[in-house]
């Protein structure tokens, strides 16, 4: 997806305590929001002093924008079962002073089959873990393992027994994922997580953004990631925890915060169409098939497009792999890829998303520009292991 480029001073990841020491800068800020209630609307009449004056006062019923839209009050209840709370701990230091510090962050059952259910996260929060323990509950923990993750994305899965829940008697839900590329700017959401590794608490906002990029400092590599913004309080503890859409639907996966002395409301989430495929690629291969077409390429910017009178910007084709999708398709060197299904292609970013969000085996179709001449061209993505 086309995403607006942020630039940032600082951003930390939502991961808990100082989870892991990795690299990624935890943190969160409390701050004071104060709303005044609501307040009664009050008319006064101007007239001729030798009249009665009147006061009205209007108390009009609350009316809802949509009024078929279910209560986060009553959805609370039929989602809070799926969420997951999760402690962890990491090595801390070297030598004769290596210890092992605590670490919390949240999840959400996503899969289940007769043995296990299986709990989406963050890869931040489990990686390089010796030890993770989940409640449901808040009250009883049983312990957890890590079935594979994906650091590019910052996904990941973990695995718990179903004997071991039901011998705390444990309720669980699976959660039903929703749709993420319907969200519209002002979606009412919640996000639901471990905050500060103290068990579920409940925040509400908005989507105030979408298709957004954002540039994290990691301990190996600075990562690229495409996310929905919100206003739902976002705390040290909800890395990994579900963002839910007003009808109880998984729309996102809590990731990250802004934080600083003037931001405040500045949250980041995955959204669930981006990663879901991941999810269940781990969940059955424990690791990450990505697709991919087979090109080497260079990408023309507006710029680029002016000076050399290209017709569009988008990924010029430099080099074709062999027995690639694209080699199979006959893509040439020197087309100009600038449509991917129905995503427009205007540079890397925006065809390594599109990559990100269709599965192997899809067929998809590419619009390109050969000799000045647009021209479509279908070809089915092939994978490979990440």
């Amino acid at each position: 997806m086309d995403g607006k480029k942020l630039l940032f001073i600082a951003l930390a990841l939502c991961i808990g305590g100082a989870t892991l020491g990795l690299g990624i800068g935890a943190g969160y800020a409390v701050v004071r929001h104060f709303s005044p209630s609501y307040a009664e609307i009050v008319w006064e009449a101007a007239v001729p002093a030798e009249t009665t004056i009147t006061t009205v006062r209007v108390n009009p019923l609350v009316v809802p924008l949509e009024p078929q839209e279910p209560s986060f009050v009553d959805i609370i209840p039929e989602v809070k079962d799926s969420v997951v709370s999760i402690n962890v701990t990491a090595p801390s230091g070297r030598g004769m002073g290596r210890g092992e510090i605590p670490g919390s962050g949240s999840g959400f059952v996503f899969a289940e089959d007769a043995e296990y259910i299986f709990i989406a996260t963050n890869n931040h929060v489990v990686e390089n873990t010796t030890s993770i323990v989940i409640s449901l509950d808040d009250e009883d923990s049983v312990p957890a393992r890590i079935v594979g993750y994906d650091r590019a994305s910052d996904v990941a899965v973990i695995v718990a027994s179903r004997a071991d829940l039901r011998e705390i008697e444990a309720r669980y839900t699976v959660a039903r994922p929703g749709n993420s590329d319907a969200l519209r700017m002002g979606d009412s959401v919640i996000a639901i997580g471990n905050a500060m590794g103290e068990g579920q608490t409940v925040t509400r906002g908005i989507i105030s953004a979408l298709s957004l990029s954002i540039d994290i400092p990691d301990a190996r590599n600075r990562l690229t990631l495409d996310v929905l913004q919100t206003d739902a309080a976002v705390n040290r503890g909800n890395s990994g925890g579900p963002l839910i859409n007003q009808y109880g639907e998984v729309i996102g996966i809590v990731t990250a915060k802004l934080i600083g002395a003037d931001i405040e409301g500045m949250g980041y989430a995955l959204p669930i169409n981006n990663v879901y495929h991941l999810l269940m690629d781990i969940l059955e291969t424990g690791s990450v098939r990505r697709s991919f077409i087979g090109v080497v390429h260079t990408e023309i910017s507006e710029q680029f497009r002016n000076v050399w009178n290209f017709p569009s910007t988008g990924i010029l084709v430099t080099e074709i792999m062999a027995d690639s999708p694209a080699y199979e398709a006959g893509i040439l060197p020197r087309d100009l890829i600038v449509q991917f299904d129905d995503r427009r292609i205007t540079g890397t970013d925006s065809l390594r998303d599109a990559l990100e969000a269709t599965r192997p085996g899809t067929e998809i179709t590419l619009g390109l520009y050969r000799d000045g001449i647009r021209m479509d061209v279908q070809l089915v993505l092939a994978s490979r292991m990440h």
